[in-house]
Parts: C-alpha cells; sequence; structure tokens
C-alpha cells in the first residue's frame, strides 16, 4: 500500500470516527404525568375520534393485504357484515377492523363456521390474523365481532383477491 493511500485511508476514517462523534444526543423528556384531581379515573373517550379513520384503515392495504383489491369500507361495523364472492370465481378476503374497545373477530360463512382463524381480543386487527379466507362462487362470508352487551363504535375495510 502507497504512502498516499494510507494516508487517504487514515483520514476517511478520522473522518467518519469524528462525525459518529458529533453531539450527543439526550433523550426526550418523559411526558408529564396528569396532576388533576381525577388523574386515576378512566378518560371518557370519544370513539369517533380515537379510530383510525376509513382512510387510515384502507393504506394499509398494500402491507396487510398485498396483492388484494378493496372491495368494501364500513362505517358501522358493530353488525355482522356480508361479504358475497361473485357468481363466477372463488375468492379470498381478509379484512381490517377498529373498535373503540377490544373486540374479537371473525369470518363466517352461512353454517355460522369460522372461516380462518379468530382475531383476537385488540381495538385493531386483521381478519382472520394469519392469512385470507377463501369463499367459492356465489358464497356470502359475515365479518363478525364479538361485541358483547356494551355499545361499540367499529370499522372495517374489506380487501379480496382476485
Amino acid at each position: 500500500m502507497t504512502r498516499r493511500a494510507l494516508v487517504l485511508l487514515l483520514s476517511s476514517f478520522a473522518s467518519f470516527a469524528a462525525a459518529c462523534a458529533g453531539a450527543s444526543r439526550t433523550p426526550p423528556p418523559a411526558p408529564k404525568q396528569a396532576t388533576s384531581p381525577d388523574a386515576g379515573a378512566a378518560p371518557a373517550i370519544d370513539a369517533g375520534e380515537a379510530l383510525p379513520s376509513l382512510e387510515a384503515l384502507a393504506a394499509r392495504g398494500a402491507s396487510d393485504a398485498p396483492l388484494m383489491r378493496e372491495v368494501q369500507r364500513v362505517e358501522d361495523a358493530s353488525r355482522p357484515i356480508e361479504i358475497r364472492a361473485p357468481a363466477d370465481r372463488d375468492v379470498c378476503v381478509r379484512a381490517i377492523v377498529a373498535a373503540s374497545r377490544p373486540v374479537r373477530a371473525w369470518l363466517e360463512d352461512d353454517t355460522k363456521a369460522p372461516r380462518g382463524d379468530v382475531a383476537p381480543a385488540a381495538t385493531t386487527g386483521l381478519v382472520p390474523p394469519k392469512g385470507p379466507a377463501c369463499a367459492r362462487r356465489g358464497e356470502v362470508l359475515r365479518l363478525v365481532l364479538d361485541r358483547g352487551a356494551e355499545p361499540i363504535v367499529a370499522r372495517a375495510v374489506v380487501w379480496q383477491a382476485p
């Protein structure tokens, strides 16, 4: 190795080391704790504002439902949603659900048999959680939320392939 190459190598290394050892970063301050008398009480939630928008849910399609196309946006998913397969082909479907409180969700057929896995209780999640569920030509699947007796606000976006 020539002297010039060695000098260039060492100066490059020194420049890199100096850049890495620049100003130290201080961690961000911890969030302030509530000091009101009701600090321990559960806050009232305006479910319409706490839920992700339908647009935000639909935007997850590229990563959560690749190669699938959006077929439904449902503003009120608190009741079962019908997803009908076309009469001319079999399809696979997947949905994302956002709810005001944790709920279990699943796809079921006319016999109420679940298609795919049941999504565990969460406020936002994919249904089925491990991948799409398939329906035969003309078959109807339903997206169902286990909402219990309490009122709930929920939204959903459904994707289908092909």
